[in-house]
Order: structure tokens, then C-alpha cells, then sequence
């Protein structure tokens, strides 16, 4: 992947796949599509406001920290957006 530092997040049409390859279908309605930095597809929860980062094939998540994507598990990157306590 490119850097990640000097990726412009940009907004097309929305890509649902990699959310849709990671989450059941009765939390999908949950997520706001927010665009995507290069190849990491950056979806938003409604009720937390917090982002999950996906890679475009739904194998990687990432968690942005200070002005990069750094890679985190599945689980890590689940527990986050769905809690509010993180």
C-alpha cells in the first residue's frame, strides 16, 4: 500500500463489501460510508462515532493514530467501534 501518511481520503461511490464480508446483517445499518484512504475503506458506527477501518478486501483493519492507519486485529478493531468506553 502506499503511505499512508500521504493518502487523501476521498469520497466516491459507496463500497459496502468489505463491511459486509465482516459484520452480520443486523448491525450493517449501523455504519455511515465515509470514503476511503487508498485502499482502506473507512466506515463509521451512528451511536459510538467511531470509525472501522477496513482494508478494500476485508482481510486487514486498521485504527488511525496519530496522522497514519496502524494495523490492529479483527478484534481489536470490532471492540472499539462498538464500544463506547474505549
Amino acid at each position: 500500500m502506499t503511505d499512508p501518511k500521504q493518502v487523501a481520503i476521498t469520497v466516491g461511490e459507496p463500497n459496502w463489501a468489505p463491511l459486509e464480508l465482516v459484520l452480520p446483517a443486523c448491525e450493517l445499518e449501523n455504519f455511515m460510508y465515509m470514503g476511503r484512504a487508498g485502499e482502506i475503506e473507512l466506515y463509521k458506527h451512528w451511536a459510538t462515532r467511531r470509525y472501522l477501518n477496513i482494508s478494500a478486501d476485508g482481510q486487514r483493519f486498521y485504527r488511525y493514530s496519530d496522522g497514519t492507519y496502524v494495523e490492529v486485529t479483527k478484534a481489536v478493531a470490532l471492540d472499539r467501534v462498538r464500544n463506547r468506553d474505549h
